[in-house]
């Protein structure tokens, strides 16, 4: 399968110096090819507009900067339960909306851990998508972000737009879930779910942010 995303592509939404990459031997021996493309040829945003939050980690110390943590080092590494096995490998990409982004080094999953819930779930099938769906938000940013545009006329189409072409590159984060503008599902509710991951970051695009 061809990957949904290229360095250019990411230019094309990011400033050059906003994306981060890393060199070869600051990452696992054994890490899904896929998901090392991305990190060594493409790139993750490092912007702080983006819904995205690179781990602060990366970016301290003076001995082994721009080296990933692994999910072994997590102050809460002891609640966990009941997870895949070889979670403890898994790198630390950083966090949306206060949930930790991991990577799956072996499969190349995105994994999310949720705030205080001490659980895993799927965040998208692939790195490739993962960081496809961060250069589609940022595209759309000035169709509804008002500190970018002083105009939003549609955030709400955007938002619906935004979220149809999300599945068409990978349906796992929206398997079985409704949009956060559903009129059938009232996401505020006492007995509701938590809101997944990138339904979250599409119901900031759908209030339009400002």
């Amino acid at each position: 399968m061809s990957p949904l995303v290229d360095r250019a592509m990411m230019e094309s939404a990011f400033p050059p110096e906003r994306l981060e990459i890393w060199e070869d031997e600051k990452l696992p021996a054994r890490l899904h090819e896929s998901a090392r493309a991305i990190l060594t040829d493409v790139g993750l945003p490092h912007d702080r507009s983006s819904f995205l939050q690179l781990d602060g980690r990366l970016f301290d110390g003076d001995d082994s900067p721009n080296k990933f943590r692994t999910c072994a080092e997590l102050d809460y590494f002891s609640r966990y339960k009941d997870m895949p096995r070889g979670w403890e490998s898994w790198l630390i990409i950083g966090e949306m909306f206060y949930d930790v982004v991991t990577l799956d080094t072996r499969s190349g999953t995105v994994y999310c851990l949720p705030d205080g819930e001490y659980r895993a779930h799927r965040l998208n099938q692939s790195l490739d998508s993962f960081v496809y769906f961060t250069y589609l938000l940022e595209v759309e940013r000035p169709h509804y972000d008002f500190t970018v545009s002083d105009e939003i006329p549609d955030s709400e189409g955007v938002a619906i737009s935004l979220r149809e072409r999300m599945i068409q590159a990978d349906p796992v984060p929206f398997e079985g879930v409704e949009p956060a503008w559903s009129e059938a599902f009232d996401w505020e509710a006492g007995d509701a779910p938590r809101m997944p991951t990138w339904d979250v970051a599409l119901s900031n695009v759908y209030e339009s942010i400002g």
